[in-house]
């Protein structure tokens, strides 16, 4: 089972959403999927409750970081765990710490702007300090300067998957929907997220 980490370091950012349209665009492309949901808010869980009985099955748990005390174990007929994140990971370093090094892969969503840019430059050392496989993703584009910036700047910070997520308000419908934009016909971030995880697949080693 590889495990996906979604994880960033300021709120109100697209982890949430990233972690769930992840999951949806594996399981069309015949993944078995479950999702780990540690944040106490729990959206994602939220989400998953919303599913139509008729969607791509995904399975789901819940439980907050605090209360991590060990890596997941692997799941009977699943092939890719996504585990999502609070944002203050930094006040619960010990479990923390046990989801970074349990990671095949850890992905950062990052979106435009100045203040999301800083954050992200602060949590860069913990992150490389962890050193397992990070790729960053610039999420919630638009054609502004600051996506511009931004295009340029993360370079810096790692390796960049090629795929960028537009800001659409297409990514929060669904969420209510229980759905993934991947699901939904004519969607314009639908095919983007199944190319994210092809790009993911492929540094998993995994067939998308």
């Amino acid at each position: 089972m590889k495990k996906v980490l979604v994880t960033q370091g300021k709120g109100g950012g697209p982890k949430t959403a990233t972690a769930r349209n992840l999951a949806v665009a594996a399981a069309v492309a015949g993944q078995r999927v479950a999702t780990l949901d540690t944040d106490p808010q729990g959206s994602l869980t939220y989400w998953h409750s919303r599913r139509p009985q008729e969607a791509t099955p995904i399975e789901a748990d819940q439980v907050p970081l605090p209360r991590i005390a060990g890596a997941p174990v692997p799941i009977a007929g699943i092939d890719l765990l996504i585990i999502d994140t609070p944002t203050a990971v930094e006040f619960f370093p010990e479990a923390t710490a046990i989801l970074f090094d349990c990671a095949d892969l850890v992905l950062v969503p990052v979106r435009p702007g100045p203040e999301d840019l800083v954050s992200m430059e602060g949590m860069m050392p913990y992150i490389r300090s962890r050193r397992r496989p990070t790729r960053l993703l610039l999420s919630q584009t638009t054609r502004s300067r600051d996506t511009a910036d931004a295009r340029e700047r993360i370079r810096d910070f790692g390796t960049v998957a090629p795929v960028e997520i537009p800001h659409l308000q297409e990514v929060p419908r669904t969420f209510m929907l229980g759905l993934g934009t991947a699901e939904v016909s004519g969607t314009r971030t639908g095919p983007l997220f199944t190319n994210l995880w092809t790009y993911i697949a492929a540094e998993l080693g995994t067939t998308p």
